[in-house]
């Protein structure tokens, strides 16, 4: 899921992007940014669950938001934060300090 903001940090849409299989998502980083970039958007909160029931990033979640993080600086979009769901529990990537290079 994406959740755009303007640049006065109100939450302007939410958007689901993806889906995918217990193991690994099917998506283009080039898809998430135009969905962005369409509505105008000044940043991003990226979020995904995990069917296991871990609310724990992967080490593929760390990659993957890092390399979105590089695409969305390249067209100055913040990525503010990517939420990872596991049961009952999310965790921050930003807060856990996994975002290395995000905006």
């Amino acid at each position: 899921m994406e959740l755009p903001f303007d640049r006065a940090g109100r939450l302007i849409g939410e958007a689901v992007c993806v889906a995918g299989g217990v193991a690994s998502i099917g998506s283009s980083y080039r898809m998430l940014v135009q969905r962005a970039l369409a509505c105008d958007a000044a940043g991003i909160v990226l979020a995904h669950n995990h069917p296991s029931g871990s609310y724990r990033p992967s080490r593929a979640d760390v990659v993957a938001t890092r390399q979105i993080a590089a695409v969305c600086r390249a067209v100055d979009l913040d990525l503010f934060d990517h939420l990872v769901i596991g049961g009952r529990s999310v965790a921050s990537m930003r807060q856990a300090g996994l975002m290395a290079g995000a905006g």
